[in-house]
C-alpha cells in the first residue's frame, strides 16, 4: 500500500500521521509564502492609484447572475446524476458530474466572452490602476470589448504572474492562520464551528485512484481551466468593476471578495477565500483580467495538485 493511499483510510478513528508528501507540502507552502512577503515588500500586490472607467453599472448587474446561474446548473445537474447513479456517459457518475460542470463553465465562459463585444461596457478585461508617476493609457469615451481584450494582453507578463502567485500565497496563508486561530478562540469560549471543507476538496483527497483515472482527470479541468475562467470574467470582469461604479474603491474590493468567499460555501475556508478574492481585485486593477485568470488557474491547479499528493496537510491548511 502507497503512502497516499493509506493516508486515505479516512474511516479509521485513527490519528492522522503526517507522511513525507506532507512535510514536502508544508515546506513548499513555507518558502513560497516566505518568498510572496518579500514581494509584497516590492508592492507587488499593492493598492494603485486607479482611474474610473465609464461602466455599464445596470448592464453588468443584470446580467452577471446568467453565467452564474448557468455553471451551478450545471453543477446541480451533475449533483443529480450522481445521486441517481447514472453511469451513460463515461460509465461512472463521477464522470458525468464533472462534465455537467465543464459544459456549464464552458457555457457561461461564452456567455461571458460574447458579453464583452455585444454588450461593451458589460466586462472588463483591460488595467485601470498604475503605480504613482506612472502612464496610464486613458479609456476610451465609449468602451470597446476588442480595446479591453488588447489592453489585458498587453499588460500580461509571466514574470507578474509568477510574483503576484508568490505574494497572494503569502497573503492566503496569513489569512489562513488568523481564520485558525478565530475557530481556536471560538473553541476555547465554547463556540465550535463547523469544518467543512467544499466537496471538491473532499473529493481530489479522497479519491480512490484503484480504480479509472477519467473523473479525476475531468475535475482537475473544473479546478484548473473551468472554474478560474468563468469566476475571473464574473466577479473581477463584471461584478468588480460594477462595484466599483456605486461604491468607494475599498469598499468594492472588500465586498466582491466576500462575495467570493461565500460562494464557495465553505466556512472554515471563508477567510482565506475573501482574501484571495480582494487580492485578486488589485491584480484586475493592476495587470489586467487575464493575469487574474492566469493566477487563479496556476493558483488551483497547484492546490489541486498537492491535494492528490500530499491529502493529510494539504487538507489541514
Amino acid at each position: 500500500m502507497s503512502l497516499l493511499t493509506a493516508g486515505l483510510e479516512l474511516s479509521k478513528p485513527t490519528e492522522v500521521v503526517y507522511s513525507f508528501r506532507d512535510y514536502q507540502f508544508v515546506t513548499w507552502t513555507l518558502l513560497t509564502a516566505l518568498a510572496g512577503l518579500w514581494f509584497l515588500t516590492r508592492r507587488v500586490v499593492h493598492p494603485a492609484h486607479d482611474q474610473p472607467q465609464a461602466q455599464h453599472i445596470v448592464l453588468s448587474v443584470a446580467f452577471t447572475p446568467l453565467p452564474l446561474a448557468i455553471f451551478f446548473g450545471g453543477m446541480v445537474f451533475g449533483g443529480l446524476a450522481l445521486s441517481l447513479g447514472g453511469n451513460s456517459l463515461f460509465g461512472h457518475s463521477m464522470s458525468l458530474q464533472a462534465s455537467a460542470s465543464l459544459a456549464g463553465q464552458f457555457i457561461g465562459s461564452v456567455v461571458l466572452i460574447g458579453s464583452t463585444f455585444l454588450l461593451p461596457g458589460s466586462l472588463r478585461w483591460a488595467p485601470s490602476a498604475a503605480m504613482p508617476g506612472a502612464a496610464l493609457t486613458p479609456p476610451p469615451a465609449e468602451p470597446s470589448g476588442s480595446a479591453e481584450v488588447t489592453g489585458a494582453w498587453r499588460a500580461f507578463s509571466f514574470k507578474t504572474l509568477f510574483q503576484c502567485y508568490l505574494a497572494l500565497i503569502a497573503l492566503t496563508v496569513i489569512a489562513a492562520l488568523l481564520w485558525k486561530a478565530f475557530y481556536y478562540f471560538c473553541a476555547q469560549n465554547g463556540q465550535t464551528l463547523p469544518e467543512d471543507p467544499q466537496d471538491i476538496v473532499k473529493l481530489v483527497a479522497n479519491f480512490d485512484w484503484s480504480g479509472s483515472w477519467l473523473p479525476i482527470i475531468l475535475f482537475g479541468l473544473t479546478c484548473s481551466v473551468g472554474a478560474p475562467i468563468v469566476e475571473e470574467l464574473t466577479f473581477r470582469g463584471m461584478l468588480y468593476p460594477a462595484f466599483k461604479g456605486w461604491l468607494p474603491r475599498g469598499f468594492a474590493i472588500v465586498l466582491t471578495g466576500v462575495i467570493f468567499g461565500l460562494i464557495h460555501g465553505s466556512l472554515s475556508a471563508f477567510l482565506p477565500l475573501a482574501m484571495f478574492g480582494a487580492v485578486l481585485c488589485i491584480v484586475r486593477d493592476r495587470y489586467g483580467l487575464l493575469t487574474c485568470i492566469g493566477l487563479h488557474a496556476l493558483f488551483n491547479f497547484l492546490t489541486f495538485f498537492w491535494l492528490s499528493y500530499a491529502p493529510n496537510a494539504a487538507m489541514e491548511f
